[in-house]
């Protein structure tokens, strides 16, 4: 910018002490400006061109942008989705097998106190309120 204007200053520093009329000063100055000025409103066109063609770009990118993150929202939902089945059907799973598992170990245990308890009786000549009545033959203290 800076440029411009000095060489703007310079030719028209130069038409002024140029040994012509008033006349023609006037119009040589009034040429030189009006080139300028024509040149100034070619690089305002060329750059209003490319203010225009990098918006266009920037909402372009800014459109793909937003049709991207949609697409990988609706993704992530759906993967959250699948995963969240996953594990309500692994917990289910879980818990089913381990209730079958307290019910073997409760039909186990079941069975065990039925076996000890007919092997107990076997071995206490037959009463079984022997178990909890003290000895008559051992004294008592």
């Amino acid at each position: 910018m800076k440029f411009i204007k000095g060489a703007l200053l310079g030719a028209a520093l130069g038409l002024l002490f140029a040994p012509k009329s008033g006349k023609e000063t006037r119009n040589d100055i009034m040429g030189k400006f009006n080139d300028h000025k024509e040149m100034a409103g070619g690089y305002a066109d060329k750059a209003k061109a490319k203010s225009e063609e990098m918006s266009h770009a920037a909402s372009e990118a800014t459109e793909n942008i937003k049709i991207t993150l949609a697409n990988t929202a609706k993704n992530i939902k759906g993967q959250i989705k699948s995963a969240s089945e996953d594990i309500k059907n692994e917990t289910m799973n879980a818990e089913a097998d381990m209730a079958q598992s307290v019910k073997e170990a409760a039909d186990d245990a079941s069975s065990d106190n039925g076996n000890s308890e007919g092997s107990s009786e076997s071995n206490n000549t037959g009463n079984s309120n022997n178990i909890n009545k003290p000895n008559s033959t051992t004294p008592n203290a």
